[in-house]
């Protein structure tokens, strides 16, 4: 009727399990006053799920076609008054300031740059409570690694900078259409409002130069070959040997835990070793 034509190759795996999206819907403990997200809609079956509960929902989808599908299958809905459709690219897409629950079964390519912009636009609002997401099984192990895993990397640290989250169930590939090659899991993810440092674009340009590297390299290693060798600065040993009375530069980069790449970031950015500008990956 609509001309659909889905292609995996854009993340198009539609879920088909009304018992996984009620449990979305349950684990986000939706209230009525709830703005919620739901980043690509598809067919609208959770947006439609979450309306039935939440004061508004913002269903943002690329494919037009699904769009005209969504309207049409949900024309006589009285809940259709509580959603607002938005054909957009997400990832260009700034997400409206009023939003404090984020439910959706994102495209998986897009899942890496999509987090960062959750954490970074939603996170920092001080309303925003939990985002429920279902995204593939290896990558749900890497973003919630901890220091000393072998996952452990720019992505999970990111992360910990701004959340906490857990997993609350394995999704078989069974559940989706087209079947993709791998499982998924469902997870929640809420807000770690703590102390910081620095700012998060200071602290990334510092994940990026610890990370850049082999995890198996020792903090030290990693900072001399940056400050002695990419910044070409003459006193780099007495900088070392400065910072290493705040942090333990012998860990690897593996190893190293949120609070220390804080300190290390506040101390290059305190000597003007890394600003504001984008820095290069040597990678």
């Amino acid at each position: 009727m609509f001309g659909i034509s889905l292609d995996p190759t854009k993340g198009q795996h539609f879920l088909i399990s009304r018992k996984i999206i009620n449990l979305e819907v349950k684990v986000a403990n939706l209230r009525s006053d709830d703005i919620v997200v739901d980043i690509g809609s598809g067919l609208g079956y959770l947006t439609e799920k979450i309306a039935e509960i939440a004061k508004k929902v913002y269903a943002i989808e690329l494919d037009e076609k699904l769009i005209q599908a969504m309207k049409w299958r949900l024309r006589e809905r009285d809940i259709i008054d509580r959603i607002e459709i938005i054909h957009e690219d997400t990832l260009k897409y700034r997400f409206p300031k009023d939003i404090n629950v984020v439910i959706s079964n994102p495209p998986y390519y897009i899942a890496s740059k999509l987090i960062i912009k959750i954490l970074k636009e939603l996170f920092v609002s001080s309303s925003f409570r939990v985002a429920i997401l279902i995204l593939q099984q290896d990558y749900v192990k890497k973003l919630l690694s901890k220091p000393g895993s072998r996952s452990w990397g720019r992505l999970s640290a990111a992360f910990r900078y701004f959340a906490n989250g857990k997993i609350i169930e394995f999704i078989p590939r069974r559940y989706f259409f087209p079947v993709p090659e791998i499982d998924s899991m469902l997870i929640k993810m809420w807000p770690e409002r703590k102390h910081h440092e620095v700012p998060f674009s200071i602290f990334e340009k510092t994940t990026q130069i610890i990370f850049s590297f082999s995890t198996n390299k020792t903090i030290r290693s990693i900072l001399k070959q940056f400050i002695k060798e990419k910044m070409r600065v003459s006193n780099w040993k007495d900088l070392i040997n400065a910072l290493g009375r705040e942090v333990n530069l012998h860990k690897r980069a593996r190893e190293i835990t949120v609070y220390e790449i804080e300190k290390i970031a506040r101390f290059l950015l305190d000597r003007e070793l890394i600003k504001h500008e984008k820095i290069q990956n040597n990678s």
